[in-house]
Protein backbone atom coordinates (compact mmCIF):
# COMPACT_ATOMS: atom_id res chain seq x y z
CA UNK A 1 0.00 0.00 0.00
CA UNK A 2 1.18 3.14 -0.88
CA UNK A 3 1.81 5.25 2.19
CA UNK A 4 2.74 8.72 3.68
CA UNK A 5 6.82 8.29 3.46
CA UNK A 6 7.92 10.47 0.65
CA UNK A 7 11.02 10.24 -1.24
CA UNK A 8 12.76 13.45 -2.32
CA UNK A 9 12.66 14.01 -6.20
CA UNK A 10 14.09 16.40 -8.59
CA UNK A 11 12.83 16.45 -12.06
CA UNK A 12 11.28 13.23 -12.57
CA UNK A 13 14.03 11.87 -9.86
CA UNK A 14 13.32 8.76 -7.56
CA UNK A 15 9.41 8.26 -7.14
CA UNK A 16 8.14 9.64 -3.62
CA UNK A 17 5.29 7.41 -2.64
CA UNK A 18 1.63 9.20 -1.97
CA UNK A 19 -1.53 8.17 -0.23
CA UNK A 20 -3.85 7.62 -2.41
CA UNK A 21 -7.64 7.96 -1.48
CA UNK A 22 -9.65 4.66 -1.90
CA UNK A 23 -12.58 3.32 -0.26
CA UNK A 24 -15.60 6.03 0.02
CA UNK A 25 -13.66 8.36 -2.10
CA UNK A 26 -13.67 5.50 -4.84
CA UNK A 27 -17.10 4.68 -7.07
CA UNK A 28 -16.82 1.44 -9.40
CA UNK A 29 -19.40 0.92 -11.75
CA UNK A 30 -20.79 -2.16 -13.53
CA UNK A 31 -18.32 -1.81 -16.70
CA UNK A 32 -15.94 -1.96 -14.33
CA UNK A 33 -15.09 1.98 -14.50
CA UNK A 34 -13.52 2.72 -11.39
CA UNK A 35 -13.59 6.80 -10.57
CA UNK A 36 -11.33 8.05 -7.30
CA UNK A 37 -11.57 11.41 -6.52
CA UNK A 38 -8.07 12.60 -6.38
CA UNK A 39 -7.30 16.06 -6.87
CA UNK A 40 -3.53 17.19 -7.75
CA UNK A 41 -2.17 20.67 -7.15
CA UNK A 42 -3.11 23.27 -10.53
CA UNK A 43 0.37 24.39 -10.43
CA UNK A 44 1.77 20.53 -11.04
CA UNK A 45 -1.16 20.58 -14.38
CA UNK A 46 0.19 21.81 -17.48
CA UNK A 47 -1.80 25.18 -18.33
CA UNK A 48 -2.33 24.82 -21.94
CA UNK A 49 -3.13 21.25 -21.70
CA UNK A 50 -5.36 22.37 -19.25
CA UNK A 51 -7.11 24.72 -21.93
CA UNK A 52 -7.11 22.12 -24.16
CA UNK A 53 -9.35 20.02 -22.18
CA UNK A 54 -11.57 22.72 -21.34
CA UNK A 55 -12.52 24.11 -24.90
CA UNK A 56 -12.90 20.15 -26.00
CA UNK A 57 -15.17 19.87 -23.10
CA UNK A 58 -17.18 22.91 -23.80
CA UNK A 59 -17.52 21.85 -27.48
CA UNK A 60 -19.39 18.72 -26.23
CA UNK A 61 -16.48 16.61 -26.34
CA UNK A 62 -15.16 14.13 -23.42
CA UNK A 63 -11.58 14.94 -22.60
CA UNK A 64 -9.18 13.93 -20.17
CA UNK A 65 -5.31 13.32 -19.43
CA UNK A 66 -3.83 10.27 -20.02
CA UNK A 67 -0.86 7.80 -19.69
CA UNK A 68 2.49 9.26 -18.57
CA UNK A 69 1.67 12.38 -17.02
CA UNK A 70 -1.29 10.83 -14.97
CA UNK A 71 0.78 7.93 -13.80
CA UNK A 72 4.04 10.18 -12.56
CA UNK A 73 1.48 12.50 -11.08
CA UNK A 74 0.26 9.57 -9.20
CA UNK A 75 3.65 8.46 -8.30
CA UNK A 76 4.83 12.07 -7.33
CA UNK A 77 7.51 13.09 -10.04
CA UNK A 78 6.92 15.96 -12.45
CA UNK A 79 5.70 14.88 -15.71
CA UNK A 80 7.80 15.62 -18.87
CA UNK A 81 4.76 15.96 -21.07
CA UNK A 82 1.12 16.60 -20.37
CA UNK A 83 -0.95 14.36 -23.02
CA UNK A 84 -4.56 14.68 -23.82
CA UNK A 85 -7.47 11.91 -25.13
CA UNK A 86 -10.65 12.96 -26.59
CA UNK A 87 -14.09 11.91 -28.13
CA UNK A 88 -13.79 14.32 -31.08
CA UNK A 89 -12.10 13.01 -34.04
CA UNK A 90 -9.12 14.47 -35.74
CA UNK A 91 -11.24 17.01 -37.58
CA UNK A 92 -13.04 17.97 -34.91
CA UNK A 93 -9.89 18.96 -32.72
CA UNK A 94 -8.71 20.72 -35.87
CA UNK A 95 -12.15 23.21 -36.44
CA UNK A 96 -11.48 24.22 -32.67
CA UNK A 97 -7.76 25.06 -32.77
CA UNK A 98 -5.83 27.15 -35.30
CA UNK A 99 -2.79 26.25 -34.04
CA UNK A 100 -3.18 22.80 -34.84
CA UNK A 101 -2.13 20.23 -37.44
CA UNK A 102 -2.78 16.42 -38.38
CA UNK A 103 -0.15 14.34 -38.13
CA UNK A 104 0.86 10.95 -38.57
CA UNK A 105 -0.60 7.57 -41.47
CA UNK A 106 -0.30 4.62 -38.80
CA UNK A 107 -1.41 6.37 -36.05
CA UNK A 108 -3.66 9.96 -36.80
CA UNK A 109 -3.07 12.41 -33.86
CA UNK A 110 -3.90 16.27 -33.44
CA UNK A 111 -0.65 18.67 -32.59
CA UNK A 112 -2.16 21.89 -30.99
CA UNK A 113 0.69 24.57 -30.75
CA UNK A 114 1.54 26.74 -28.48
CA UNK A 115 4.50 29.50 -28.08
CA UNK A 116 6.84 27.08 -26.80
CA UNK A 117 5.33 23.73 -26.46
CA UNK A 118 3.16 21.09 -28.04
CA UNK A 119 -0.23 19.27 -26.91
CA UNK A 120 -0.54 16.10 -28.52
CA UNK A 121 -4.40 14.72 -28.51
CA UNK A 122 -5.40 11.93 -29.26
CA UNK A 123 -8.75 10.50 -30.45
CA UNK A 124 -10.27 7.37 -28.74
CA UNK A 125 -8.93 4.06 -30.60
CA UNK A 126 -10.26 0.27 -30.11
CA UNK A 127 -8.43 -2.56 -30.25
CA UNK A 128 -5.90 -2.44 -33.93
CA UNK A 129 -5.99 -4.10 -36.89
CA UNK A 130 -3.33 -6.72 -36.95
CA UNK A 131 -0.30 -7.89 -39.48
CA UNK A 132 -1.15 -10.95 -41.79
CA UNK A 133 -2.70 -14.35 -40.73
CA UNK A 134 -0.53 -15.67 -37.41
CA UNK A 135 1.32 -12.28 -37.10
CA UNK A 136 0.87 -9.91 -34.04
CA UNK A 137 2.75 -7.26 -34.84
CA UNK A 138 0.39 -4.45 -35.12
CA UNK A 139 0.45 -2.61 -38.71
CA UNK A 140 -2.48 -0.44 -38.51
CA UNK A 141 -3.71 1.50 -35.30
CA UNK A 142 -6.47 4.36 -36.51
CA UNK A 143 -9.76 2.57 -35.22
CA UNK A 144 -11.94 5.17 -33.05
CA UNK A 145 -13.32 3.76 -30.19
CA UNK A 146 -14.76 4.42 -26.36
CA UNK A 147 -12.82 6.01 -23.41
CA UNK A 148 -12.69 1.96 -21.98
CA UNK A 149 -11.54 0.42 -25.57
CA UNK A 150 -9.02 3.08 -25.41
CA UNK A 151 -7.86 2.47 -22.03
CA UNK A 152 -7.66 -1.19 -22.64
CA UNK A 153 -5.79 -1.35 -25.86
CA UNK A 154 -2.96 0.44 -24.18
CA UNK A 155 0.34 -1.19 -22.98
CA UNK A 156 0.42 -1.30 -19.44
CA UNK A 157 -1.99 -0.80 -16.30
CA UNK A 158 -0.57 1.49 -15.25
CA UNK A 159 -0.15 4.07 -18.29
CA UNK A 160 -4.29 3.30 -19.25
CA UNK A 161 -5.31 5.86 -16.33
CA UNK A 162 -7.58 9.08 -17.36
CA UNK A 163 -7.52 12.13 -15.20
CA UNK A 164 -11.21 14.30 -15.47
CA UNK A 165 -9.37 17.78 -14.80
CA UNK A 166 -12.90 19.44 -13.96
CA UNK A 167 -13.92 16.58 -11.77
CA UNK A 168 -10.18 16.11 -10.01
CA UNK A 169 -10.88 11.91 -10.67
CA UNK A 170 -8.82 9.13 -11.82
CA UNK A 171 -11.16 6.94 -14.27
CA UNK A 172 -9.19 3.69 -14.43
CA UNK A 173 -10.89 0.70 -16.67
CA UNK A 174 -8.06 -2.27 -15.97
CA UNK A 175 -6.72 -1.98 -12.52
CA UNK A 176 -3.90 0.86 -12.71
CA UNK A 177 -4.35 2.59 -9.79
CA UNK A 178 -4.28 -0.91 -7.20
CA UNK A 179 -1.08 -1.60 -9.16
CA UNK A 180 0.33 1.79 -8.79
CA UNK A 181 0.06 1.23 -5.12
CA UNK A 182 1.32 -1.78 -4.99
CA UNK A 183 4.33 -0.92 -7.53
CA UNK A 184 3.56 -3.48 -10.51
CA UNK A 185 4.09 -3.40 -13.76
CA UNK A 186 1.32 -5.78 -15.11
CA UNK A 187 0.76 -5.69 -19.28
CA UNK A 188 -2.72 -5.19 -20.20
CA UNK A 189 -4.34 -8.61 -21.07
CA UNK A 190 -2.48 -11.33 -22.70
CA UNK A 191 1.19 -10.70 -21.94
CA UNK A 192 1.76 -13.41 -25.15
CA UNK A 193 -0.11 -11.77 -27.37
CA UNK A 194 -0.29 -8.06 -25.90
CA UNK A 195 4.16 -7.89 -25.49
CA UNK A 196 4.26 -9.25 -29.34
CA UNK A 197 1.62 -6.77 -30.97
CA UNK A 198 4.22 -4.16 -29.97
CA UNK A 199 7.64 -5.72 -28.62
CA UNK A 200 8.69 -2.04 -27.52
CA UNK A 201 6.83 -2.74 -25.00
CA UNK A 202 9.02 -5.20 -23.13
CA UNK A 203 11.90 -2.20 -22.76
CA UNK A 204 9.03 0.13 -21.52
CA UNK A 205 8.29 -2.36 -18.63
CA UNK A 206 12.16 -2.96 -17.71
CA UNK A 207 12.48 1.28 -18.36
CA UNK A 208 9.22 1.34 -15.74
CA UNK A 209 10.07 -1.20 -13.60
CA UNK A 210 13.17 0.87 -12.88
CA UNK A 211 12.34 3.92 -12.76
CA UNK A 212 9.49 3.66 -10.56
CA UNK A 213 11.07 0.98 -7.99
CA UNK A 214 8.51 -1.19 -9.14
CA UNK A 215 8.16 -5.25 -9.49
CA UNK A 216 7.22 -6.57 -13.03
CA UNK A 217 4.21 -9.46 -12.43
CA UNK A 218 5.09 -12.71 -13.29
CA UNK A 219 3.24 -13.53 -16.06
CA UNK A 220 4.38 -10.56 -18.13
CA UNK A 221 8.20 -11.35 -17.12
CA UNK A 222 8.20 -14.78 -18.29
CA UNK A 223 6.66 -13.37 -21.44
CA UNK A 224 9.55 -10.71 -21.70
CA UNK A 225 11.75 -13.79 -21.33
CA UNK A 226 10.50 -15.95 -23.86
CA UNK A 227 10.11 -13.34 -26.70
CA UNK A 228 12.59 -11.00 -26.27
CA UNK A 229 14.21 -11.78 -29.37
CA UNK A 230 11.23 -10.21 -30.97
CA UNK A 231 12.01 -6.67 -29.76
CA UNK A 232 14.15 -6.58 -32.71
CA UNK A 233 11.00 -6.60 -34.78
CA UNK A 234 10.51 -3.07 -33.94
CA UNK A 235 12.05 0.09 -35.91
CA UNK A 236 15.20 0.60 -34.74
CA UNK A 237 15.19 3.95 -33.57
CA UNK A 238 12.64 3.14 -30.98
CA UNK A 239 15.05 0.85 -29.72
CA UNK A 240 17.67 3.21 -29.57
CA UNK A 241 15.61 5.53 -27.75
CA UNK A 242 13.72 3.64 -25.43
CA UNK A 243 17.13 2.21 -24.09
CA UNK A 244 18.67 5.66 -23.85
CA UNK A 245 15.86 7.16 -22.30
CA UNK A 246 16.59 4.99 -18.84
CA UNK A 247 19.37 7.66 -18.65
CA UNK A 248 16.78 10.25 -18.48
CA UNK A 249 14.90 8.34 -15.43
CA UNK A 250 17.80 8.42 -13.24
CA UNK A 251 17.48 4.57 -13.04
CA UNK A 252 19.89 3.03 -15.81
CA UNK A 253 21.83 1.02 -13.04
CA UNK A 254 18.49 -1.26 -12.08
CA UNK A 255 17.13 -1.12 -15.25
CA UNK A 256 20.88 -2.58 -16.53
CA UNK A 257 20.13 -5.32 -13.79
CA UNK A 258 16.64 -6.06 -15.49
CA UNK A 259 18.07 -6.25 -18.93
CA UNK A 260 20.71 -8.97 -18.16
CA UNK A 261 18.41 -10.66 -16.06
CA UNK A 262 15.57 -11.14 -18.65
CA UNK A 263 18.10 -12.00 -21.47
CA UNK A 264 17.52 -8.50 -23.45
CA UNK A 265 20.90 -6.95 -22.92
CA UNK A 266 21.92 -10.18 -25.26
CA UNK A 267 19.20 -9.06 -27.71
CA UNK A 268 19.64 -5.26 -28.26
CA UNK A 269 23.89 -5.38 -26.94
CA UNK A 270 24.89 -8.74 -27.82
CA UNK A 271 28.46 -6.84 -28.35
CA UNK A 272 28.29 -5.82 -24.61
CA UNK A 273 26.84 -8.87 -23.30
CA UNK A 274 29.60 -11.36 -24.75
CA UNK A 275 32.34 -9.06 -23.09
CA UNK A 276 30.91 -9.54 -19.84
CA UNK A 277 30.46 -12.67 -20.52
CA UNK A 278 33.92 -13.69 -21.15
CA UNK A 279 34.87 -12.35 -18.59
CA UNK A 280 32.96 -14.18 -16.24
CA UNK A 281 34.36 -17.02 -17.99
CA UNK A 282 37.32 -16.19 -16.74
CA UNK A 283 36.17 -16.31 -13.02
CA UNK A 284 36.25 -12.19 -12.90
CA UNK A 285 33.13 -9.97 -12.30
CA UNK A 286 35.15 -6.83 -12.44
CA UNK A 287 33.87 -5.46 -15.90
CA UNK A 288 30.05 -6.04 -14.65
CA UNK A 289 30.84 -4.76 -11.04
CA UNK A 290 32.47 -1.55 -13.24
CA UNK A 291 29.64 -1.16 -15.08
CA UNK A 292 27.27 -1.54 -12.42
CA UNK A 293 29.25 1.06 -10.32
CA UNK A 294 29.82 3.48 -13.36
CA UNK A 295 26.04 3.35 -14.37
CA UNK A 296 24.70 4.07 -10.30
CA UNK A 297 27.05 7.33 -10.65
CA UNK A 298 25.49 8.23 -13.71
CA UNK A 299 22.35 7.81 -12.17
CA UNK A 300 23.47 9.97 -9.05
CA UNK A 301 24.53 12.69 -11.61
CA UNK A 302 20.63 12.28 -12.98
CA UNK A 303 19.34 13.17 -9.82
CA UNK A 304 21.68 15.89 -9.35
CA UNK A 305 20.10 17.51 -12.29
CA UNK A 306 23.56 16.92 -14.77
CA UNK A 307 22.16 16.22 -18.39
CA UNK A 308 24.37 14.18 -19.91
CA UNK A 309 24.26 14.35 -23.82
CA UNK A 310 23.63 11.18 -26.23
CA UNK A 311 27.29 10.88 -26.77
CA UNK A 312 28.35 10.38 -23.47
CA UNK A 313 25.34 7.96 -22.86
CA UNK A 314 27.03 5.72 -25.25
CA UNK A 315 30.29 5.81 -23.96
CA UNK A 316 29.04 4.66 -20.35
CA UNK A 317 27.65 1.78 -21.82
CA UNK A 318 29.63 0.84 -24.33
CA UNK A 319 33.54 1.72 -23.41
CA UNK A 320 33.64 -1.54 -21.97
CA UNK A 321 33.36 -3.13 -25.55
CA UNK A 322 34.84 -0.26 -28.09
CA UNK A 323 37.74 0.86 -25.78
CA UNK A 324 39.23 -2.44 -24.92
CA UNK A 325 42.17 -3.99 -26.97
CA UNK A 326 42.28 -7.93 -27.36
CA UNK A 327 45.72 -9.58 -28.29
CA UNK A 328 46.34 -9.40 -31.89
CA UNK A 329 45.04 -5.72 -32.17
CA UNK A 330 47.82 -3.99 -30.70
CA UNK A 331 48.90 -2.73 -34.38
CA UNK A 332 45.47 -1.53 -35.53
CA UNK A 333 44.17 1.63 -36.28
CA UNK A 334 42.60 3.35 -32.79
CA UNK A 335 39.93 5.23 -34.96
CA UNK A 336 39.27 2.51 -37.12
CA UNK A 337 38.90 0.23 -34.57
CA UNK A 338 36.63 2.41 -32.59
CA UNK A 339 34.19 2.84 -36.18
CA UNK A 340 34.31 -1.27 -37.17
CA UNK A 341 33.19 -2.10 -33.75
CA UNK A 342 30.67 0.49 -32.88
CA UNK A 343 28.91 -0.05 -37.08
CA UNK A 344 26.78 -3.08 -36.34
CA UNK A 345 25.72 -1.18 -32.53
CA UNK A 346 24.84 2.06 -34.78
CA UNK A 347 23.05 0.17 -37.62
CA UNK A 348 20.68 -1.53 -35.01
CA UNK A 349 20.15 1.07 -32.33
CA UNK A 350 19.74 3.56 -35.40
CA UNK A 351 22.57 6.16 -34.44
CA UNK A 352 23.47 8.37 -36.93
CA UNK A 353 26.62 9.24 -38.56
CA UNK A 354 26.86 12.20 -36.64
CA UNK A 355 26.53 10.73 -33.35
CA UNK A 356 28.22 7.96 -34.22
CA UNK A 357 31.56 10.55 -34.99
CA UNK A 358 30.88 12.24 -31.66
CA UNK A 359 31.16 9.13 -29.46
CA UNK A 360 34.30 7.95 -31.39
CA UNK A 361 35.67 12.02 -30.95
CA UNK A 362 34.67 11.61 -27.16
CA UNK A 363 36.42 8.10 -26.39
CA UNK A 364 39.41 9.08 -28.18
CA UNK A 365 39.65 12.17 -26.23
CA UNK A 366 38.88 10.21 -22.55
CA UNK A 367 41.89 8.16 -23.62
CA UNK A 368 43.96 11.10 -23.51
CA UNK A 369 43.15 12.58 -20.29
CA UNK A 370 44.28 9.84 -18.28
CA UNK A 371 47.62 10.60 -17.18
CA UNK A 372 50.64 8.55 -18.99
CA UNK A 373 54.41 8.94 -17.13
CA UNK A 374 56.43 10.80 -19.63
CA UNK A 375 53.54 12.34 -22.37
CA UNK A 376 54.34 15.77 -23.06
CA UNK A 377 50.75 16.64 -22.46
CA UNK A 378 50.17 20.71 -21.93
CA UNK A 379 49.93 22.11 -24.98
CA UNK A 380 48.74 18.95 -26.68
CA UNK A 381 45.72 18.70 -24.25
CA UNK A 382 45.53 22.70 -24.12
CA UNK A 383 44.72 22.29 -27.97
CA UNK A 384 42.05 19.31 -26.93
CA UNK A 385 40.09 21.45 -24.61
CA UNK A 386 39.61 23.77 -27.40
CA UNK A 387 37.30 21.11 -29.44
CA UNK A 388 33.78 21.07 -29.51
CA UNK A 389 33.06 17.55 -27.99
CA UNK A 390 35.68 18.37 -25.03
CA UNK A 391 32.59 19.07 -22.59
CA UNK A 392 30.88 15.84 -23.80
CA UNK A 393 34.62 13.76 -22.94
CA UNK A 394 35.34 15.84 -19.80
CA UNK A 395 31.95 14.60 -18.28
CA UNK A 396 32.57 10.72 -19.45
CA UNK A 397 36.21 11.17 -17.98
CA UNK A 398 34.41 12.98 -14.52
CA UNK A 399 31.83 9.56 -14.47
CA UNK A 400 34.22 7.25 -14.55
CA UNK A 401 36.60 8.89 -12.25
CA UNK A 402 33.85 9.14 -9.11
CA UNK A 403 32.65 6.07 -10.24
CA UNK A 404 36.14 3.69 -10.37
CA UNK A 405 37.87 6.08 -7.78
CA UNK A 406 40.88 6.65 -10.43
CA UNK A 407 41.58 9.55 -11.85
CA UNK A 408 39.81 12.01 -9.10
CA UNK A 409 42.27 14.44 -9.36
CA UNK A 410 43.07 14.51 -12.60
CA UNK A 411 39.30 14.74 -13.21
CA UNK A 412 39.01 17.96 -10.89
CA UNK A 413 41.84 19.65 -12.14
CA UNK A 414 40.71 19.50 -16.02
CA UNK A 415 37.15 20.27 -14.80
CA UNK A 416 38.90 23.43 -13.15
CA UNK A 417 40.64 24.66 -15.79
CA UNK A 418 37.73 24.43 -18.16
CA UNK A 419 35.60 26.29 -16.17
CA UNK A 420 38.05 28.85 -16.09
CA UNK A 421 38.99 28.81 -19.76
CA UNK A 422 35.16 28.60 -20.49
CA UNK A 423 33.08 30.26 -18.05
CA UNK A 424 30.16 30.79 -20.50
CA UNK A 425 30.08 27.10 -21.83
CA UNK A 426 31.51 25.46 -24.40
CA UNK A 427 33.06 26.79 -27.68
CA UNK A 428 30.27 26.61 -30.59
CA UNK A 429 31.17 23.61 -33.20
CA UNK A 430 33.19 24.81 -36.45
CA UNK A 431 30.03 25.29 -39.41
CA UNK A 432 30.65 23.32 -42.41
CA UNK A 433 30.97 25.56 -45.08
CA UNK A 434 28.06 24.33 -48.00
CA UNK A 435 29.94 24.13 -51.85
CA UNK A 436 28.03 25.69 -54.29
CA UNK A 437 27.26 23.66 -57.29
CA UNK A 438 29.89 25.79 -59.42
CA UNK A 439 32.60 25.51 -56.66
CA UNK A 440 31.61 21.27 -56.75
CA UNK A 441 31.86 21.70 -60.66
CA UNK A 442 34.89 23.35 -60.71
CA UNK A 443 36.33 20.94 -58.05
CA UNK A 444 35.26 18.39 -60.57
CA UNK A 445 37.21 19.52 -63.40
CA UNK A 446 40.62 20.44 -61.32
CA UNK A 447 39.99 16.84 -60.19
CA UNK A 448 40.10 15.15 -63.52
CA UNK A 449 42.78 17.62 -65.00
CA UNK A 450 45.01 15.81 -62.26
CA UNK A 451 43.71 12.98 -62.57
Amino acid sequence: MIDETEKSTNNGGSPRTLPLPLGRDSDSEPDGKLEIHRPFDESDLDGEAVRVIRRLSANGHAAYLVGGCVRDLLFGLRPKDFDVVTSAHPPEIRKLFRNCRIIGRRFRLAHVYFREKVIEVATFRAESMLGDEGELLIRDDNVFGTAKQDAWRRDLTINALLYDVERQTIVDYVGGVEDAENRVIRVIGDPQVRLREDPIRMLRAIRLAARLDAKVEPSTWDAIVEHRHDVLQAAAPRIGEDLLRMFRGGAMAPAFDLLHASGMLEVVLPELHAHLQRELARGSDEELQAMRHTLRQADLYAHEGRQLSQAVQLGVLLSPVLLARPAGESGSDEAQLLTERFRPIAQRLAISKRESERLRQVLRAVKRLAPRPGRRRRRALGALMRRHYFADALDLFELMADATGQYVEEARLWRRRYEEEYPNGPPEPPRRRKRTRRSRREHGEKGARTG
